[in-house]
């Protein structure tokens, strides 16, 4: 498979908003609660939203054919907001790719902490690129725990 991956331009906006939002209300409702998948589906649809991040951070898609079929958010300060690829095209090393790019990025920026909020379906991913786990637990009423994990990594 040959795709490429580059920094995001104004005229991937369209094909990112519509992976986003795919992504979040098909693949994220496995992991989100039903008014996650709301709030982020609306800022997969927020213009002005993409616009400032595509101004404030690094944002970098992987293409084939013209298509987005992956992408990454990382902040000036080195908070990894996503990394995601589209569901046909998970297990085909697209996001060790991505993160391989994001590193470099961060490196050539003079970023040497990453961090990110982790989830149960991404933590193993996470681990294998070094990230330290850091497990939180909340208690809520009722006495049900939050449980919830964020990573950091230097690089």
């Amino acid at each position: 498979m040959n795709y490429q991956i580059s920094r995001a331009t104004d005229s991937d906006l369209p094909l990112m908003q519509r992976l986003f939002y795919q992504t979040v209300t098909i693949y994220g409702s496995k992991i989100f609660t039903k008014s996650e998948v709301k709030i982020f589906s609306r800022l997969a649809l927020d213009k002005n939203h993409w616009k400032q991040k595509f101004v404030n951070d690094f944002i970098y898609n992987a293409k084939l054919n013209g298509e987005v079929i992956g992408s990454f958010t990382l902040s000036k300060s080195g908070e990894i907001e996503y990394v995601f690829v589209h569901q046909n095209y998970k297990g085909r090393g697209i996001a060790k790719k991505l993160y391989e790019t994001l590193e470099q990025v961060a490196k050539e920026a003079g970023i040497d902490t990453l961090t990110t909020n982790i989830n149960s379906n991404t933590k193993g991913f996470f681990e294998k690129n070094g990230f330290k786990i850091i497990k939180t637990v909340e208690k809520v009423a009722g006495g049900e725990d939050v449980i919830s994990y964020d990573g950091v990594k230097n690089i």
